[in-house]
């Protein structure tokens, strides 16, 4: 690519994203993936259009700005209906390059589809029409796309292992950042109770009942929670805990961030992650972790956090003391650790890979 006098990133292809991730999630991991890749196509001024969704309510989308001059298709069928059917790019009579947020590809015989691979969830951890129709879409994906990302090495693994009959010329691995957002906040002081942070989705292989456990057994400790709502059996399950918890919702990188700087560890206790940015995200913060030694958790904490082999309360109560014990330690190695990763890189990668694949 040339950068001409203006500033801008000239790249020598066009370039279309499908947004329709923004209609899936209200928050979560592939939606900060996105958004941090729009961001800096807009910052660079890289000429990209848009398939949009008529309804985008996630956080992700405040902080972007997508006028229609930039949207070819306005997706107007229900969601539950388009995120499972490709799109037909029409009037594009050479190539370029189509990249989908969420497991889509371009029916369009110019198309040089790229698709994002973050994880095998679906595939380990659910059954039935569930699994069936995601694992179809992504295998379907995964099959028509010339060029694909995984965002770890253990998802890069994983993908091989369901379809080995790949290439695996054809895939990159391309890891995921950290927003500047999170950092350490020098005049924020520790909360008046210590309490331990629980992050992300409440799925079963999240292992929310370990937290709850965990805490029931600390009665020095509360834990605050970010994420949906609890359900009816959540609530039943907080009742161990007698009133020891807070629950979060809705908020933006700075609340977060406060909360990261106030706490004492962030809880991690999932089964498995394709990557795992509540881990990068508390190490910016100056936030030691204990999380799970498993997937991709390692690549991603290095050894700046405590990796348990197995959710069990007493190994963790243990790590709980060594941090106590070690804190400046942890805090040291885990701002050295998230070093390693920055959407700069990631945004630069995509961009190398994009014209690597078109040049071909």
């Amino acid at each position: 690519d040339i950068q001409n006098g203006t500033g801008a990133v000239e790249i020598s292809m066009e370039l279309i994203y499908d947004n329709i991730v923004f209609c899936l999630q209200q928050a979560g991991g592939i939606s900060t993936y996105w958004s941090e890749l729009i961001k800096r196509l807009q910052r660079d001024k890289v000429d990209v259009k848009f398939i949009r969704g008529a309804v985008e309510n996630n956080v992700s989308v405040k902080d972007l700005v997508i006028n229609s001059s930039n949207t070819i298709e306005q997706i107007k069928s229900p969601v539950l209906l388009s995120r499972f059917s490709n799109p037909h790019v029409k009037s594009r009579n050479k190539p370029f390059i189509f990249h989908s947020s969420y497991n889509r590809v371009a029916r369009n015989d110019n198309a040089i589809n790229v698709v994002t691979i973050h994880d095998f969830i679906h595939e380990k951890y659910y059954g039935g029409i569930r699994r069936m129709l995601h694992s179809q879409q992504k295998r379907n994906a995964i099959e028509h796309s010339h060029r694909i990302i995984c965002v770890s090495q253990n998802t890069k693994l994983d993908l091989l292992e369901v379809q080995p009959e790949l290439d695996p010329e054809k895939v990159s691995v391309i890891y995921n950042g950290v927003s500047e957002d999170f950092h350490v906040v020098d005049d924020e002081a520790p909360a008046v109770k210590p309490f331990l942070i629980f992050i992300g989705s409440r799925e079963p292989y999240k292992n929310f009942d370990f937290a709850v456990n965990l805490i029931e057994s600390l009665k020095d400790f509360d834990l605050y929670v970010v994420g949906n709502r609890f359900s009816a059996d959540e609530k039943q399950l907080l009742n161990k805990i007698n009133g020891r918890f807070k629950l979060f919702t809705n908020i933006d990188n700075n609340q977060l961030n406060r909360l990261y700087n106030k706490a004492f560890a962030l809880l991690y206790p999932s089964n498995y992650e394709g990557f795992g940015l509540p881990l990068l995200e508390a190490m910016r913060s100056g936030l030691p972790f204990i999380a799970c030694n498993t997937s991709s958790i390692p690549e991603v904490a290095g050894d700046a956090g405590i990796l348990l082999d197995r959710t069990d309360v007493n190994a963790a109560k243990q790590a709980i003391i060594k941090i106590e014990n070690n804190r400046m330690d942890y805090i040291l190695k885990g701002l050295n650790q998230s070093e390693k990763f920055s959407w700069e890189k990631c945004f630069a990668e995509t961009l190398d890979l994009y014209q690597k694949a078109y040049k071909r």
